[in-house]
């Protein structure tokens, strides 16, 4: 998981790992000081691109 989050860009993967952690999308764009939308899309973007990474190992295994 580390190694996929890494490859994440930086906002990406803050918003990643604090959802992670059990934060809400509010209480993330309160730390982040941006607005729940930009929260919510960069989650949707970083969940999109840890899945392509995920099926791209699977295939490079298969």
């Amino acid at each position: 998981m580390i190694s996929a989050l890494a490859t994440l860009p930086w906002k990406q993967r803050q918003v990643m790992a604090w959802y992670i952690d059990g934060y809400s999308y509010a209480e993330i764009a309160k730390m982040l000081r941006i607005p729940v939308p930009a929260v919510r899309k960069n989650f949707s973007r970083a969940r999109q691109a840890l899945q392509d990474y995920y099926f791209g190992q699977q295939r490079e295994a298969g």
